[in-house]
């Protein structure tokens, strides 16, 4: 009896600590797939059908938010972009999982019009917290490991079913450039970066390739594709973007 006893004791053990390091950075013996840095949305496609992508900073999404206003620019699509905006309360509701809907601001060219872009909190804080090691197998899972409150592991479990944010909108400046200048025009960047090695754009032989699956060539080096290391989320996403046809 004392055998079975002590048998089932060290059972309970060692269930716990797999559970205890199931899923977060306690879990070392599991390398990232992807080394991600940021998240990406995409607008609701309008009239045209056309949509558009940003790429949203996981420093960005904290607790306590570094700025009062939040802008981001984002890729090329139909021959312009538009600039969405986010409150630092946004930024603090969508870290605790909670959705947020936006409009953007009108394009830089081309005829007036906005997108709506509808931003998960518990898909940024999946991202955040467990993508680099589970890419997309355990969305809907109950997290674990990660210091996360009641609100977020409900949301991370169900992103759509999170309570919509109702605090005050930002209103986006359709003049806002990225203070670093970096350029986020997906052809450009195709043409300086992946023209030599796969075709002009017209006939890549790369056409419709992900965000993530470029991502995952550069940090992989496959093809010696490393050497596309200073090349940002934003400017891989751009690409990604020009590549879809």
């Amino acid at each position: 009896m004392n055998y079975i006893n002590k048998t089932l004791v060290i059972f309970y053990l060692v269930a716990v600590a797999a559970l205890e390091f199931g899923c977060g950075e306690g879990n070392e013996a599991k390398a990232p797939a992807v080394l991600l840095t940021a998240s990406t949305v995409a607008s609701q496609a309008d009239a045209t059908a056309h949509t558009h992508m940003v790429t949203i900073p996981f420093t960005d999404v904290s607790v306590s938010p570094v700025s009062d206003t939040f802008q981001y620019r984002s890729s090329i699509s139909d021959g312009h972009t538009h600039v969405i905006a986010l409150t630092k309360q946004q930024v603090i509701d969508i870290n605790n999982g909670m959705r947020v809907v936006l409009t953007s601001s009108v394009p830089n060219s081309g005829t007036s019009h906005t997108h709506t872009w509808g931003i998960q909190g518990g898909d940024l804080l999946y991202d955040k917290n467990c993508f680099n090691c589970h890419s997309y197998s355990k969305r809907g899972g109950n997290p674990m490991n990660v210091a996360f409150n009641p609100s977020q592991i409900f949301a991370v479990k169900n992103p759509a079913g999170a309570p919509l944010s109702t605090s005050p909108a930002a209103t986006p400046d359709p003049n806002y450039v990225l203070s670093s200048g970096v350029s986020l025009d997906g052809v450009a960047l195709y043409a300086a970066n992946c023209a030599s090695c796969h075709n002009q754009l017209a006939t890549s032989t790369k056409l419709n390739r992900s965000f993530l699956q470029i991502k995952t060539a550069i940090t992989s080096n496959s093809g010696g594709m490393a050497s596309l290391g200073a090349l940002s989320d934003a400017q891989i996403q751009a690409i990604a973007a020009a590549l879809i046809k």
